[in-house]
């Protein structure tokens, strides 16, 4: 743990919090007894939800009462959420708030499937049509929400908060409005998502209000009060979901709140997770925007640590990524699969095999920001990157080799035995094995980042302007359409906000080819390997990945079926495989029509294209190592034959 250090600011704060501020509670004890009491308020309202339920049941006449009281208590939760779901994440996901799909236990000895419990669930049922045939259910439901409300306000109001755990709540609270709130990723029937907006927005405020008054006269409280004040105007004048302009909202409001609030901690001396929590966090606390390159953190999803990598390791890794000489037959690098000018994808829609002449079972995805991942490849059956590198060296069809081989032939390069040996300088024999191997291979690969999009500067503000067709697109993707409920930004791949540390599969119903009426075979995450997979509700279901730069990574889903944009925004025009008339009970995707109009689908494609930024990551190596005593292997090409 590091210490923490003292600032002239934080001594400015205290002796302004000693002068200005009339209350004799701190501004953290202020903040929490205010949370516990609305984190009561919900408990109350739970048990009055659950008492309307009971009536229903018995009675079936009071299906109004029951909506109103489910959305009064989903307002509610959103008062607490942005501070409750920081302290108790897994909770809120698993018992208050989690999306209305099974799942199992991921830390379970055995398989366990959880059922989706807690407010979408309810509003799903509550809004839907099966309610009468459901009233059981309901019940259930009801009761689990209030029993699990009031364990965790018994536990919340014995928790001691801190300052940074506020201030730290708050800024996600701000990353959770921008990739979920806006988008109505946790109200499934959309009954009141743009309230729920507001209300999740004022109570970042009241949270951090006895903060700004003790630096009331300083223009950064002054700046965060008035970004505060006229974004909460602006969300009670536009309530349409529809309509809402979620790139204005961003631009203006959320990502200079995410950059102020920042600032407001540091101004106040208060130390943050970076300098308490031991590790690496997959957010940077000292990111000046949601959109900027330095959001995430990549060492978070790597066994690459920080403080080993160096731009010698880098270029190891890219000599290694281009060079053939991992493979069997000295003729494919992993620049085969992951060409720099197409965003490394390779163009097919399924990659060519080691075997001449025959294909392996899936697209390849982009290695552009690919490092921002729990979990690889597209049925997510490997952890970490290194992980990875493993299924690729040992899979027949794609380098068919082994390790001992490849540092047998690494060894006999004088080159690449220098390359090694300035990569780990701290190292007296750096020996050539898995781990220096994989170390080199995740640094290139994780210097594949690309956050610098047209979109990316508009909405960090750095550009004045942007095409209004790109921003209709924008706030079609993260509304209407819906795109963003899955594809959540900033990566728009299914990294899941406001944490970043778990990536989401999604069972869509791919055919074999556009409008057939064939059901692609591939099971995906079901026959990953992982026993905690093996459900049905995982037959078909794949990785989310991004589509920045998907202008250049045609042709698109795993198996490569559908060839342009125009076809892909199709199938989800039209509620996907279910849409189409096929019979896939586990589908999580929508089956109804978005109802997009042609002009609303050429935006959306305008807007995917405009996420494009491949700049500086294209360069290859001028050269590939020598082998002096192999001179028949000096022939091989730079990124392979095929």
């Amino acid at each position: 743990m590091r210490k923490k250090i003292v600032t002239v600011g934080f001594i400015l704060a205290t002796l302004l919090v000693l002068v200005n501020f009339k209350s004799k509670e701190a501004p953290v004890q202020l903040t929490q007894n205010n949370y516990v009491q609305e984190v009561e308020q919900f408990y109350t309202y739970t048990q009055e939800l659950y008492a309307l339920a009971k009536t229903y049941h018995a009675e079936k006449n009071n299906r109004e009462a029951l909506q109103n009281q489910l959305i009064a208590t989903r307002l509610q939760f959103k008062k607490i959420e942005f501070l409750l779901d920081y302290l108790q994440p897994q909770d809120v996901k698993d018992y208050l708030n989690g999306a209305p799909l099974p799942k199992t236990e991921r830390n379970a000895p055995r398989l366990v499937v959880m059922e989706p419990k807690g407010l979408q669930v309810l509003e799903e049922l509550i809004f839907g049509a099966e309610l009468e045939l459901q009233s059981q259910a309901l019940v259930d439901l009801t009761k689990d929400l209030q029993t699990n409300s009031q364990s965790i306000w018994q536990f919340q109001k014995h928790l001691i908060l801190q300052d940074r755990h506020i201030l730290e709540a708050a800024r996600l609270g701000v990353v959770r409005i921008m990739a979920l709130g806006l988008t109505g990723f946790d109200t499934p029937m959309g009954a009141n998502t743009m309230a729920e907006n507001r209300v999740a927005f004022q109570s970042i405020h009241q949270a951090l209000k006895p903060y700004l008054q003790i630096s009331a006269g300083e223009p950064l409280a002054q700046e965060l009060n008035s970004l505060f004040k006229k974004g909460e105007q602006y969300l009670a004048q536009h309530q349409n979901f529809q309509t809402f302009n979620r790139a204005l909202f961003i631009r203006e409001f959320l990502d200079p709140m995410y950059k102020k609030i920042g600032a407001l901690h540091q101004y106040l001396g208060v130390e943050t997770m970076d300098e308490v929590v031991e590790g690496e966090n997959a957010l940077q606390y000292q990111a000046q925007s949601m959109f900027g390159a330095d959001f995430l953190n990549p060492y978070f999803y790597t066994s690459l640590y920080h403080e080993m990598d160096n731009p010698a390791l880098q270029k190891l890794g890219q000599h290694l990524f281009f060079d053939p000489i991992l493979s069997a037959n000295l003729k494919r690098s992993c620049a085969s699969c992951h060409n720099p000018n197409l965003a490394f994808t390779d163009g097919y829609p399924t990659s060519l095999s080691l075997k001449e002449g025959q294909n392996i079972t899936r697209n390849a995805p982009t290695l552009v920001n690919a490092i921002f991942s729990e979990k690889f490849f597209y049925d997510l059956r490997a952890d970490k990157m290194d992980s990875q590198m493993e299924h690729v060296i040992f899979n027949a069809h794609e380098f068919g080799t082994n390790y001992q081989t490849i540092f047998n032939r690494l060894e006999q390069s004088s080159e690449y035995r220098e390359l090694f040996k300035q990569a780990f300088p701290e190292k007296t024999t750096a020996e050539i094995n898995r781990y220096t191997l994989s170390a080199a291979l995740s640094s290139y690969v994780l210097s594949l980042q690309g956050f610098n999009s047209p979109v990316d500067r508009y909405l960090r503000g750095e550009a004045v302007t942007l095409d209004q067709e790109v921003l209709d697109g924008f706030n079609l993707f993260m509304g209407k359409a819906a795109c963003g409920t899955c594809h959540f930004a900033p990566t728009f791949a299914g990294l899941v906000p406001p944490y970043f540390e778990e990536n989401e599969t999604e069972v869509l119903g791919v055919l074999t080819q556009p409008n057939s009426d064939t059901l692609d075979p591939d099971l995906g995450r079901y026959a990953s390997g992982r026993p905690a997979d093996r459900v049905d509700f995982y037959k078909h279901s794949f990785k989310t990945v991004t589509v920045r730069n998907v202008s250049l990574t045609a042709p698109y889903f795993h198996n490569g079926a559908y060839t342009t944009l125009e076809q892909v925004v199709d199938f989800y025009n039209h509620g996907g495989a279910q849409g189409l008339g096929l019979d896939l009970p586990q589908q999580t995707l929508p089956g109804d029509s978005l109802n997009l109009n042609p002009g609303e689908e050429e935006a959306l494609i305008a807007f995917m294209e405009a996420l494009t930024d491949t700049s500086g990551l294209t360069q290859k190596p001028s050269k590939l190592p020598v082998f002096e005593q192999k001179p028949e292997w000096n022939k091989r090409m730079i990124g392979g034959e095929y």
